[in-house]
């Protein structure tokens, strides 16, 4: 047996080693009348109707027993890391310096001395460099970005009556380096970074929350203002469990989502963190459909991770 070794929120979960998840088979049902077990192998054959627990439910689906939330868990993190995709780093097509020097911002005398410091072993990107030596504006740099990036430019002006947004773990918003800035009443949420866009995070974010997610820069200054008034936000509580294998992640999962019988969970995997949220009552879905944010009541979230102990 695994054994969890709890720090307030941090729980590392060691043991040895297990043998790796075996290959999920599918099983056909016939359409029931009633609902049934949402785990494909479960073996009980027991309708809802006829159990005294209505929880828990992941992801749509009635769990009739700890051994299928177990199971259902496991298939889950399966999917996660069979839809991954190895990380690899992003190359612009045209880099930072020829965009500003084609906007006419900088002159090839800057370029050439931004690059030579880089040489020389700055530790300032090149962007940065002109910023603090060659007069460049900070606005400049950000729209330069933008346009690498093919993304929209953020100001707080236009968003600061809506900061801040808790609707995502702080967590994953400081692990990652973006800022929830609002929700639109047409179910968008704004997610700031300041010198990049994370497609795969969005995509993420989206999966979880229901929101469509729309990713921008903002300048360097205005996105320091807008980090501190996020973590200076109240937060749902939050919890991090790190094992050290996917089975045994899928274990502590299965024993948190047993523990909290929630009405509804969902899973989803961020790089290389999962993030499992649980909603402990069923909240009404607004126009968007989806379940509540983190700053209603009943929702919680787990980020798990793994890793290796010595």
């Amino acid at each position: 047996m695994p054994v969890l070794n709890v720090n307030d929120d941090v729980e590392r979960v060691s043991g040895a080693e297990p043998e790796p998840l075996p290959a999920v088979k599918s099983v056909s049902r016939r359409p029931r009348v009633f609902p049934v077990c949402a785990n494909p192998r479960c073996t009980s054959s027991w309708l809802q109707l006829w159990r005294n627990r209505r929880v828990p439910v992941v992801e749509g689906g009635w769990l009739c027993s700890p051994a299928c939330t177990r199971a259902r868990t496991e298939d889950l993190l399966r999917r996660e890391y069979a839809e991954a995709r190895p990380a690899t780093p992003h190359r612009h097509r045209v880099p930072i310096g020829l965009v500003l020097l084609r906007q006419g911002w900088i002159r090839q005398e800057h370029l050439k001395d931004a690059l030579e410091a880089q040489r020389r072993g700055s530790r300032l990107r090149v962007g940065e460099w002109l910023v603090a030596n060659r007069g460049l504006s900070e606005m400049q740099l950000t729209q330069a970005l933008g346009l690498q990036w093919g993304c929209p430019i953020f100001s707080l002006e236009q968003h600061a009556s809506a900061l801040p947004v808790t609707l995502i773990p702080r967590l994953i918003t400081e692990s990652f380096g973006f800022v929830p800035l609002r929700i639109s009443p047409l179910g968008r949420v704004y997610m700031a970074f300041e010198d990049r866009i994370d497609h795969s995070l969005a995509l993420a974010v989206e999966r979880m929350t229901g929101f469509d997610a729309v990713q921008g820069l903002l300048p360097t200054s205005e996105f320091a203002v807008a980090q501190r008034k996020h973590a200076e936000s109240r937060f749902s509580r939050a919890r991090l469990i790190e094992a050290g294998s996917a089975d045994l992640l899928a274990e502590a999962f299965a024993l948190h989502i047993e523990k909290e019988k929630p009405t509804e969970a969902r899973l989803v995997r961020v790089h290389d963190l999962l993030w499992l949220r649980l909603w402990r009552y069923a909240e009404r879905s607004d126009a968007s459909g989806t379940l509540g944010t983190a700053q209603g009541n009943g929702i919680g979230d787990v980020i798990g991770s793994i890793t290796s102990f010595s």
